[in-house]
């Protein structure tokens, strides 16, 4: 009934999340974060068929952005720079597309991490793994009701039982720093958005005709089929804090 190729995976990741939590050094998080970054950005050319797409505009956002702690700015400001010569060439608009998803966001996660620290950062990754997981357990023993067309495979019940686990745990670790209101406010609306960052990636993937991104992590796919939902989720967090 279960994916237990998929759990073991899951613990192993939240094991590793935990442990770079724990020693917070900006530097291997930096790297990590370059890392991520770039394996995405990969897997997005390969989904949205854009093989030729240089990278390097986002890099050197990250790089400049970290530097001035604003890089969800700087990409925002990079893509802007695209889109404006792909206007000027007067060429397909398609290629902005990879510097909006997933790019973007992944630097407003980076963003968290750089005006926040380690503990919102931490707190959002735990707001969308305890929904992605509930709604996952408590869809495969009583979900009936089909969520999304876009999602065949999620359930009603599932999503909605993940959403109301996410806030109560996420208003419970977020009230020892932000408050109970801000806590909820946060943990609802970053569990909402998780849902809508997943059915995002399903959406290209089916437009791509594709089970997933890359085959990166077994039971779970590619880096996007494990990060879709967080960085979608991190725009909430930048938006509240």
């Amino acid at each position: 009934m279960f994916n237990s190729t998929r759990i073991i995976w899951g613990l192993l990741m939240v094991a590793a999340v935990i442990i770079i939590a724990l020693i917070d050094q900006f530097f291997i998080n930096f790297i990590i974060f370059g890392i991520l970054l770039f394996l995405a950005f990969n897997e997005a050319k390969k989904l949205f068929n854009l093989e030729k797409i240089s990278i390097i505009p986002l890099i050197l956002a990250f790089i400049l952005g970290t530097m001035m702690l604003k890089p969800l700015f700087l990409g925002i400001l990079a893509t802007l720079l695209i889109l404006g010569y792909q206007v000027y060439k007067k060429s397909n608009l398609k290629p902005v597309l990879i510097y909006l998803y997933p790019s973007l966001p992944i630097l407003a996660l980076w963003q968290i991490y750089l005006t926040h620290g380690m503990f919102a950062l931490f707190w959002l990754i735990l707001i969308v793994a305890s929904c992605d997981s509930a709604a996952y357990f408590i869809g495969k023993l009583i979900g009936k009701t089909p969520f999304s067309p876009t999602s065949p495979n999620k359930t009603l019940e599932g999503v909605i039982g993940g959403l109301i686990f996410a806030s109560i745990f996420g208003s419970l670790i977020g009230i020892f720093v932000y408050g109970f209101w801000l806590s909820l406010f946060c943990s609802f609306f970053s569990a909402f958005m998780a849902v809508i960052g997943d059915l995002l990636e399903s959406y290209f993937k089916r437009e791509a005709g594709v089970k997933d991104s890359g085959d990166l992590i077994p039971g779970h796919g590619g880096l996007l089929d494990r990060i879709d939902a967080v960085i979608i989720a991190a725009f909430v967090m930048v938006s509240f804090l």
